[in-house]
């Protein structure tokens, strides 16, 4: 195929919407606040709504993908995210705002499913998965993205106001539009015998489960350390940010690292490295209370998130049906904010303004969880049944 090597590039750019304009709402909800009077209360709904829209809708946008062709979900993504940009910076209202702010989750939440059924149907690799270096290059842009939007949110709100952090997407989405039409093949889909709601196997339901696990304890960490060193140990804003500046320069670092482990030594030792991990950052969060604890937290808990999200991620496409790529990445997409929404629940209800001793034994807790689970993960693609049929899940 032609553009074959420059596909995972234009996947990357498509997927990167999602993080990005999941984190960069954050620097800016103060300033909305400020301008339509509606309470700090109202406009966090544009954050939490983002996150419901983000649980709810990957599915459904990876069953579309399966359906009817993933290069006209994809696209249909990346249109949506420019007209809602020019929408939302228009907006007079915070009503109206927030409708397109939940019209812009379905379109960033369209990319990644598409894009890697895409890949699968493109680049078939070992045991059902693409090549790992594609995994993790597209694993590294959705974490640099998603580390990314609150330093380029600030500099835009700063320079330009709130409504720059929305119309920052219009460029954005005409580039990769543009890369997407060049370099993304049609894919031919296939859906006679198909039923409207796939049944995924359970090795993927665990996989996504896992997931969801591993993201309680990277959002708690996300959400506390900031939250702490500014409450507890007096740290301006824009200190307290760079604290979890090792967790996002890590996880992008490591990617490499852990996809030559996985080859060397199996994804199941990436498996147990990336949960022993997860303890180890938790235990050292429990203890902190000198502020230089709080990087080595960060660092550990980065270095984890970087082997996880490549070994589960890649885990999606073992324990996949090839005709329901989609639907099964957009499970997968889904279970990062129902991880995030638990987390930042449980901070609301364990956070008393002094310490982090709530939140750090809830992570050590679930660490615990992921590390008995790892053990026991399927890591292979099961076999084919006697009669050939490897399609239905359980």
């Amino acid at each position: 195929m032609k553009h074959v090597g420059r596909l995972p590039a234009a996947v990357a750019l498509g997927a990167l919407f999602n993080p990005l304009n999941s984190s960069m709402i954050a620097v800016a909800l103060a300033h909305i606040e400020a301008e339509f009077h509606v309470g700090i209360a109202a406009v966090t709904w544009l954050a939490a709504g983002f996150y419901l829209t983000g649980i709810l809708v990957p599915p459904v946008m990876g069953t579309l993908a399966d359906r009817f062709g993933p290069r006209r979900v994809f696209c249909a993504g990346l249109v949506t995210m420019a007209v809602t940009g020019v929408l939302a910076a228009l907006a007079p209202s915070y009503p109206a705002l927030l409708v397109v702010r939940l019209l812009q989750a379905f379109g960033s939440c369209a990319t990644m499913p598409a894009g890697m059924a895409i890949v699968q149907a493109a680049m078939p690799g070992e045991d059902g998965r693409p090549p790992p270096r594609v995994i993790a290059m597209i694993s590294m842009v959705l974490t640099a993205s998603a580390a990314a939007g609150p330093v380029l949110s600030g500099f835009l709100v700063s320079l330009w106001g709130w409504r720059a952090i929305f119309l920052v997407n219009v460029p954005l989405a005409a580039v990769a539009f543009a890369v997407a039409l060049r370099w993304l093949p049609r894919v031919r889909v296939d859906a006679r015998g198909q039923a409207l709601l796939p049944r995924l196997r359970p090795q993927l339901l665990a996989t996504c489960a896992q997931f969801s696990l591993v993201n309680v304890i990277f959002y708690s960490a996300f959400f506390v350390l900031p939250l702490w060193a500014q409450r507890s140990a007096g740290l301006p804003a824009h200190i307290a940010g760079l604290l979890v500046l090792p967790m996002a320069a890590l996880a992008i670092v490591t990617t490499p690292v852990a996809m030559a482990l996985a080859a060397r030594a199996g994804m199941r030792v990436v498996l147990l490295l990336s949960a022993a991990l997860l303890l180890a950052g938790s235990c050292v969060l429990l203890a902190v209370g000198p502020v230089g604890l709080a990087p080595v937290a960060a660092a550990l808990l980065g270095v984890a998130s970087a082997f996880s999200q490549f070994g589960l991620n890649s885990l999606v496409f073992v324990h996949a049906d090839g005709r329901d790529t989609g639907v099964a990445v957009g499970f997968f997409q889904s279970s990062r904010y129902v991880g995030a929404a638990a987390a930042s629940s449980l901070l609301g209800v364990l956070f008393d303004g002094t310490g982090m001793r709530g939140s750090a034994l809830i992570m050590i807790g679930v660490s615990v969880v992921v590390l008995a689970s790892g053990a026991l993960l399927p890591v292979r693609r099961p076999a084919p049944s006697a009669g050939g049929g490897d399609r239905s899940g359980p």
